[in-house]
């Protein structure tokens, strides 16, 4: 079952610290960090997930900016980076994972965090219970 396209915050699960942190833009070619559900960092922890392949549960992962795209008289034009392709899997928890196209065997390249509440790569053995981070999802409420 592919994991459907829209907008999502998304949790770290297990956290880095305590308390509930999420991913975190921090803007172009610049580190997703992790952070606390409040201001000023609630607006850059909307997530834009696309599916690319359904079948290989494939997928691309931009921040979401409201009006983005849009021609809208005196307001400024924003960039983005180009979007990432990235596979997403869902556990039984009800969590799911985020791992990177790779040619490496035996291996794969997933999200997780750091003690610097930085996202990172982490290589993860694909053996059945290999140790890959995990993220709870909800749906962003834009408001």
């Amino acid at each position: 079952m592919s994991f459907p396209s829209g907008l999502y915050n998304l949790r770290a699960s297990p956290a880095a610290g305590l308390g509930a942190l999420y991913a975190t833009a921090n803007g172009p070619n610049e580190i997703v960090t992790v952070a606390p559900q409040s201001p000023p960092f609630v607006e850059r922890q909307v997530w834009r997930i696309e599916v690319v392949n359904p079948d290989e549960e494939l997928y691309t992962i931009t921040r979401h900016i409201p009006g983005s795209g849009e021609a809208l008289p005196e307001k400024p034009v924003t960039t983005s980076g180009r979007p990432f392709e990235w596979y997403i899997s869902s556990l039984d928890n009800g969590s799911i994972t985020f791992r990177a196209p790779t040619r490496l065997i035996g291996m794969g390249l997933f999200t997780g965090t750091n003690d610097e509440n930085q996202v990172i790569i982490k290589p993860v053995s694909v053996i059945p219970d290999g140790d890959a981070s995990s993220w709870q999802f909800k749906a962003a409420q834009l408001g």
